[in-house]
């Protein structure tokens, strides 16, 4: 037996996956021999061995065998041998075992994933595969349970992968930069709008797959981009560089230099997602050389960009800033030393986190932090890092993204309930806040503030005779109707049944008389069983005599008036 044992642990686990495979054919054939699942009888030196959870249950649903996987969660066998199997499972998996049992499955498989218990209270997701097999005339049931624990944080992992990937993606679209993504396996190729603007086309000149793109670039470059390709693949250089002509759609060749990275490669090392940038430089040939030259690069792209832009070196220390940069700080002379404006207190996260992107073969890190005004106050960022790599040139880009309206709002957030479940506008609590702010800055700036009051004429109506199903949709209807007509500074607050108020910041009241005929025209179209057609009631008073001493409440009070004329005026 021990020399079987020394041979089996030179198997690969291929190998040892086949040996599974064959064991109920095995078993099969063994149907005039004595059979007890006694360990000293049963091999399990074979099953012991294998990645996967394997349980071996009578007819009676009581474990006879389990393999060593089981010591991997906090369990022994004896903790298992004997007892009943659902009860290691949630009910609605429960069930589906009783009722494989019952049946007797002959020649049927199974298949359910499920979470496994962890002796420490934890579970573990599984995919387990259950089948009956004859042996000796007894039904026997063998349950191979695959761990997935490994695969579901490797998607949440490509999920955060993705989220830092807009970040960055939205940091470049004010600048000439263009993104790709490059999906290997399926060919798939997808990239912004940039393309398509700089070679004059309608469609997608490359119908979204990398073959059709590798086809439209230059015979002459297409050799030296593969291989450059081809390197990176076999990570021979850090990132893939690459400059090639394609051209556009009045037949005239236009340059781009692209760059690009492998995100993500399988378990045998072999690339799945690839991203990366373009860049036209058709215009000038000096541009090529322009960014190579990592300052002058960087000011041309993200000089007026509205974030703050920083390149570090990998010890920290500042190369370049851009002038967002020193507005947030208020600061004028140049800053050297990034710790002299980072809150101490975020200093050690700081570090771990810089430590960690340096490290990590993602190169991409976000995170919040709070950086300090030349005059003291507090600034809470969100942090956004990327490694970048020239020959012997190893930069850190950070982009601050200044978030103090963002945690401003967190805030109000957290004291009002903000929008009205049925129809997505403002409550009346959270929409009195937001109009009571309107006016003050309208009053501040002496712009014009138009308050409109409506109310849905025969909502009333449609709910006694048809139902609220029918009203709540009206109720919908109505909001998307202003929603899509409207700008999105306007406000909408339902103030409660079949009442809207709005507020229109720089509006007058000639102009909100011309948007509610649009409004009214498209409700005509909107029907209940249909015959019934909705209509409204509404009054508009204007905010424009800045002189005068005037509250918001006595303008909603106009308009209440005025829309009870109107309403008045249809009877």
């Amino acid at each position: 037996m021990n020399e079987i044992n020394e041979n089996y642990e030179k198997l690969t686990g291929v190998e040892k996956d086949f040996i599974l495979a064959q064991l109920q054919k095995k078993l099969e054939e063994s149907k005039d021999e004595t059979f007890e699942f006694i360990e000293e009888n049963f091999p399990s030196y074979i099953l012991d061995d294998l990645n996967d959870l394997i349980l071996i249950m009578d007819c009676d649903r009581k474990i006879v065998f389990v393999n060593k996987k089981i010591n991997n969660f906090g369990f022994s066998k004896k903790d298992f041998i004997g007892k009943d199997i659902i009860t290691f499972f949630e009910v609605d998996v429960k069930k589906q075992i009783e009722y494989f049992f019952r049946r007797h499955n002959q020649s049927k498989l199974l298949i359910f994933k499920s979470y496994f218990p962890n002796r420490n209270g934890e579970e573990t997701p599984f995919e387990f595969k259950l089948e009956n097999f004859r042996l000796n005339d007894e039904n026997l049931y063998i349950l191979i349970g695959k761990d997935l624990s490994e695969s579901e944080k490797h998607k949440k992992e490509i999920e955060i992968i993705q989220k830092n990937q807009e970040t960055i993606r939205k940091a470049l679209e004010v600048s000439q930069i263009g993104i790709w993504e490059w999906d290997v396996n399926s060919g798939k190729f997808n990239y912004d709008e940039k393309y398509k603007e700089i070679l004059g086309y309608t469609k997608d000149p490359f119908e979204g797959k990398w073959s059709k793109f590798e086809e439209l670039i230059n015979k002459e470059d297409t050799e030296l981009v593969i291989k450059n390709i081809r390197e990176h693949f076999l990570t021979k250089t850090s990132k893939f560089e690459g400059a090639y002509r394609i051209k556009d759609a009045n037949n005239n060749d236009k340059r781009f230099l692209s760059r690009g990275k492998v995100l993500e490669r399988n378990k045998f090392g072999l690339p799945l997602n690839m991203v990366g940038t373009y860049l036209e430089i058709t215009e000038n040939k000096k541009k090529i050389d322009e960014i190579k030259k990592e300052k002058d690069f960087i000011k041309k792209v993200v000089e007026n960009m509205g974030q703050g832009l920083v390149l570090l070196d990998f010890d920290f220390n500042v190369k370049y800033a851009n002038k967002t940069f020193y507005k947030m700080l208020e600061f004028e002379e140049e800053i050297s030393d990034l710790k002299k404006v980072l809150d101490q207190s975020d200093w050690e996260t700081f570090y771990e986190n810089m430590q960690n992107l340096k490290r990590s073969s993602n190169n991409i890190i976000s995170f919040e932090s709070n950086l300090v005004t030349k005059s003291g106050n507090k600034v809470p960022v969100l942090l956004t890092g990327v490694t970048y790599e020239e020959v012997d040139v190893s930069r850190i880009i950070l982009v601050i993204t200044d978030i103090t309206e963002k945690k401003k709002l967190e805030e109000i957030l957290k004291k009002y309930a903000t929008f009205d479940d049925l129809t997505g506008s403002y409550n009346r609590r959270a929409g009195f806040y937001a109009l009571e702010k309107y006016f003050q800055l309208a009053k501040r700036r002496q712009e014009p503030l138009s308050i409109v009051f409506i109310d849905i004429d025969n909502l009333k109506y449609i709910n006694d005779n048809y139902g609220h199903d029918a009203g709540d949709y009206i109720l919908k209807k109505v909001t998307n109707v202003l929603k899509s007509t409207l700008r999105e500074s306007d406000l909408i607050i339902r103030i409660g049944g079949d009442e809207f108020i709005l507020g229109l910041p720089n509006a007058e009241e000639v102009d909100v008389h011309k948007i509610f005929q649009r409004i009214l025209s498209q409700l005509k179209e909107v029907k209940v069983d249909g015959n019934v057609r909705i209509d409204l009631s509404y009054g508009v008073s204007e905010y424009r005599d800045f002189q005068k001493d005037i509250n918001l409440e006595s303008l909603i009070k106009e308009a209440d008036n005025k829309m009870y004329q109107m309403k008045k005026a249809k009877k």
